[in-house]
């Protein structure tokens, strides 16, 4: 079973030189990195050749979808070539075991999609940081009561799966939309509890749990009161905000 991971950049000189030394670990295990450059103007590609110069990197300077982050991934997806591709941010410090366990997680042929927990772990802010260590135990805590798949934006899936139901959609959240459409189509989405993954851009800020809110009024299963209870669980005020401006925006849209 192969595997590709596709990464797209967008000014990450910042971050890249803690995730390209956990993908430095794991090259060996894939058979393919595949970096997307969308629009970048720093030293993201430099960064990128010096520490992996075998890598294949494409380049996105134009976007035809609303939403850029969804066109780079499915850029990078149409570009892969393995039996499995691997979706992975550029701010992700990946556990070294993520091979073994997507070889493991796809021995099931139902499985369409896998999906990964990662770790908050803000890389500038101490606050952040603290915010983000009270979500990962939060989360350890939860995923004993609560059993069910999630959709996460870190994830993988078979590529025979998504030439049959299709490739991501032009999605304020594409990747919880193709989860949604795998299940649709008989497959199966598996969610892994347990990966030593971190995340050093969580979405904390403000600006980040806005965005969240935002795409939460576009989803089916988020209403007025979950978003509530996850504003004020998860120490995020301005999700809520979000989710407010969002139906706001929808029902002008739908107006329209």
């Amino acid at each position: 079973m192969k595997i590709s991971i596709v990464v797209p950049v967008h000014n990450e000189e910042v971050y890249l030189p803690y995730s390209l030394s956990s993908l430095k670990q794991i090259k060996n295990q894939v058979s393919e990195i595949i970096f997307v450059l969308d629009n970048c103007t720093d030293k993201s590609e430099h960064i990128i050749r010096a520490v992996l110069p075998d890598v294949k990197i494409l380049t996105l300077s134009k976007h035809k979808w609303k939403y850029y982050t969804a066109e780079s991934f499915q850029y990078g997806f149409n570009k892969a070539s393995s039996d499995i591709i691997c979706a992975v941010g550029a701010d992700l410090v990946l556990d070294k075991e993520l091979p073994s366990i997507i070889q493991k997680s796809f021995s099931d042929e139902k499985v369409g999609t896998v999906c990964f927990h990662y770790l908050n772990y803000d890389l500038f802010s101490p606050w952040l940081r603290f915010i983000g260590t009270y979500d990962n135990i939060y989360k350890m805590i939860i995923q004993h009561v609560r059993k069910e798949a999630r959709h996460t934006g870190f994830y993988a899936f078979r590529r025979k799966m998504m030439e049959e139901i299709g490739g991501l959609a032009d999605s304020i959240s594409e990747y919880d939309e193709f989860c949604r459409r795998t299940e649709k189509a008989d497959w199966s989405v598996k969610y892994i509890p347990h990966t030593n993954t971190l995340h050093l851009r969580p979405g904390l800020t403000p600006r980040k749990q806005y965005l969240q809110g935002v795409a939460r009024a576009y989803l089916p299963d988020y209403n007025y009161v979950k978003t509530l209870i996850h504003s004020f669980i998860h120490l995020k005020p301005h999700t809520i905000v979000g989710y407010l401006h969002g139906k706001r925006r929808l029902r002008l849209e739908n107006c329209d």
